[in-house]
Order: C-alpha cells, then structure tokens, then sequence
C-alpha cells in the first residue's frame, strides 16, 4: 500500500535569509525510491519533508488502528517504522547541511534541526501521526534526582578527591546529539578513553605505557585487557567490537556511510553501559555507580 509520509521539522540555530513568507522546495533523490521533496520557511524555521512510502499489509493494517505508541510491535514491524521515518528525516538534514556548510551559515547549530513528528495521508489532505518508532528515536536517559539524602555522595567524592571520568563527558555529547554520524564517533571515543581512564586508576604504574604506547584495538581493551586484570570481560564487547568498526568506516570513508539514528542510540546505550561497568569494577561499593549500570 502506498502511502504519504510527512515529517515536521524545525531549524535549530538561525538562518540567515532574504526570504518573508516564502518557501523553498527542494527535491532529494533516493535510489530506487521516490525523491523526497523538502520545504524550507527560513522565517519560521521550520521545515516539512513529503515522501510516498510502500507499506506492508501487516504496517497498513496498524495504522488503520491509530495506534501511537509501537512497544508492542515486533523486530520487522519496529524495522519498516524506522523506515519510514530515516527516509524524510535524512533528506531533510541532507538540504539544511548544504545551506549550513556550502553557505557558510555558522549560525545553524551543529545538530542541524529538531523534530515535531511524523505523519501519513492517503490523500495529503487528512493527515495522522505515526506511531513512535522504539527504535527511530528511543534515547533512554536515567538521571538520579539530587536530593539531600543523595549530595552526601558528592561530599565524599570531594574528600576523597574523585574526578568523573573525562569520558563521560564524550558520552553525554553522545546522548545530546542529534546527528546519528556525529552521535556514534563521540560514544566511540568515550568508550576508548573510559577502558584507559579505567586501567591507569586500577594501574597507576601503567599510566606511561597506556599513553606511549599505541593501544591495543577496542575489543581487545574490554575483552583480554580488562579479563586480565579483573576476571571480567565487558558485558558490551560485541557491541563495542562492531561499534569501533563503524565508527573507523565513519572516519575514513565519509562519503556514503548512512547510520540509522535508532541504532545510534542503542550504541550510544551499550557504549553507557560497558562504562558503568567498569565503575562498577573500579568503585563495587558505591551505591549510586551501581543503580545506574543496573538500569541498562
């Protein structure tokens, strides 16, 4: 069943522009599928993306329900959503990148453009919402309220002169993100820095060694590398594996390497996870490092 696919969109930042009540249409082409025609209103920042989508029966059969919220679709059904929604959303970063870098407009932020939503029609008259996709957009995040109770443990850090991983500070770049591209080098890099950060405060006496020396692949640090020294492999090691591969095919080939924004977010999860992890190993008594690696 062919339907049409909307996605509402608004430009983070400012563009600069000559244009009052006007909008530009642009039309993305997609192999072997329709080209996805993009409508920018620089006045209002905003942005609305059209393509025709062939549905399966079974996705038919469900937006036939209004249903909004996908949890309880299978693996292919969360797959075809995703679908229809990369499709819009990649040509609509693909135009506001061109006008951003090829027009030297510095003032649109580096993540490009936030969504509203996506919608379908038969008729591009009556338009209803798509369901939310799990894995299009899911990006958990679990912070810890701060409370009376709880600062007592930011006191103890301070006596005990602890510092937060610097990695961390990759990984929330990571979670913040919204350029899947973007979103996956950052969780690689604070996965790379993490294992280091990890092995020099449970090693002291190996700090030299770590930095001087070229380090040993990604797998190899959360696998034998840390089994060596705590009986322990990461729980995320495949993960991580194939996370690295990506991301060097992200550095060295950047021309024609799509990543799927609900993928990067389970990697950004799994990367967060093999971290806790190590804090786990590195602090077995903290209660709150603890909570958070139980809730991955």
């Amino acid at each position: 069943m062919l339907i049409n696919i909307k996605g509402c969109y608004s430009i983070l930042g400012v563009i600069v522009s000559d244009l009052i009540n006007h909008r530009l249409q642009f039309s993305v082409p997609l192999k072997d599928k329709p080209p996805v025609i993009v409508e920018i209103d620089p006045a209002k920042k905003s942005i609305e993306a059209f393509h025709q989508f062939e549905v399966s029966k079974k996705m038919w059969d469900i937006l036939q329900t209004d249903i909004c919220d996908s949890k309880d679709f299978h693996e292919e059904l969360q797959t075809e959503l995703s679908e229809m929604k990369t499709n819009i959303s990649q040509a609509t970063r693909k135009v506001l990148s061109l006008i951003k870098y090829f027009f030297n407009q510095k003032d649109i932020n580096e993540e490009l453009l936030g969504t509203s939503g996506a919608f379908w029609s038969r008729d591009k008259v009556k338009w209803k919402r798509v369901p939310t996709s799990l894995y299009g957009i899911m990006s958990i995040h679990y912070p810890i309220n701060l409370n009376e109770k709880n600062a007592k443990a930011i006191q103890e850090y301070l006596d005990d002169d602890q510092e937060p991983f610097f990695a961390l500070r990759h990984l929330h770049k990571a979670k913040k993100e919204n350029n899947p591209r973007y979103k996956w080098i950052d969780a690689t890099i604070a996965a790379e820095l993490a294992i280091k950060e990890f092995l020099i405060r449970l090693k002291p006496d190996i700090e030299t060694l770590l930095l001087e020396v070229p380090s040993p692949p990604l797998h190899k640090l959360y696998g034998s590398v840390l089994e060596s020294f705590t009986n322990q492999r990461s729980p995320k090691l495949k993960e991580l594996q194939k996370g690295a591969k990506i991301r060097n095919k992200l550095l060295h080939k950047p021309i024609g390497e799509d990543i799927d924004l609900g993928k990067a977010n389970k990697y950004v999860r799994d990367v967060e996870i093999a971290i806790y992890h190590l804090l786990t190993l590195l602090y077995p008594k903290e209660p709150i490092i603890k909570t958070l690696y139980n809730r991955g």
